[in-house]
């Protein structure tokens, strides 16, 4: 077990079927967490499960295949909670679109629908059902992954920006509503995290974004989890509204290597 533990823990991590949701999940279950995977097919959270099970992980293991955007999917899955669990005491909302495409002009509404449905709707709708479950035990942490781009933004990113600043906005909203019954709500924002998507990339594209990085490293999922866990542990019971960054000191610099000149 490593510096955090969470025996006896129930924890949810959405959109936890691969890259940094998984890592999350992982890091929870090795903690000894009772740990809730969830995606929005039942064969991908079971495929997610049977690798997390092959693991030398201490936690248990659950599947809450659900939609994020569903209401009624996302009802019927806190009632599953409830009924098998004696308590929620971590919400992770990581689910994400990413929203890569063109320029603002050139985004379609139906895009911009998807983005927000995932990103903003599907974190409002667990975090509630959350806070009731929350409330009524009278503690609990909620951790919002967000991103270094929701006060800095990128190219032809306009609705996944948009997005990741209103959870910025929105955490330090729940904080202040859920502070009054023990419930600590945070905000993890990473920055360039070493996921399947960089396997594809032109390496010098990624030697570009190394040299962006003033670490000279993205993140690994294990990085974001270990923010994660710490934001929702007891080490960090008298933080809340705050934003941790994790993005090896991109947000710090004001230009690139190679620009400052």
């Amino acid at each position: 077990m490593g510096a955090f533990d969470f025996t006896g823990k129930t924890v949810l991590v959405t959109g936890s079927v691969r890259n940094t949701g998984y890592e999350i999940a992982k890091a929870f279950l090795e903690a000894g967490a009772t740990v809730y995977i969830n995606g929005r097919t039942a064969d991908k959270v079971e495929s997610a499960i049977e690798q997390l099970t092959s693991s030398a992980a201490s936690g248990e293991v659950r599947a809450a295949a659900f939609d994020v955007t569903d209401e009624n999917q996302i009802l019927a899955m806190f009632d599953k909670i409830r009924n098998e669990s004696s308590s929620l005491d971590v919400l992770v909302n990581n689910a994400v679109i990413q929203g890569i495409g063109g320029p603002l002009h050139k985004v379609k509404s139906e895009e911009l629908r998807a983005v927000v449905s995932t990103n903003i709707l599907g974190y409002f709708l667990c975090a509630r059902e959350a806070a009731r479950i929350m409330v009524k035990q009278g503690l609990g942490a909620i951790v919002n992954i967000s991103s270094n781009t929701s006060q800095r933004a990128i190219r032809n990113r306009s609705a996944y920006v948009m997005t990741k600043g209103a959870i910025d906005a929105f955490t330090r909203a729940m904080a202040v509503d859920l502070g009054p019954y023990g419930i600590h709500v945070n905000t993890v924002a990473p920055g360039y995290i070493n996921t399947d998507r960089w396997n594809v990339l032109d390496p010098k594209i990624a030697e570009i974004r190394h040299n962006n990085i003033p670490l000279g490293k993205e993140a690994s999922g294990r990085d974001v989890a270990n923010a994660v866990m710490f934001m929702a542990s007891g080490e960090a019971a008298n933080i809340t509204g705050a934003r941790l960054v994790v993005d090896g000191g991109c947000s710090a610099q004001h230009l690139p290597v190679g620009c400052d000149h």
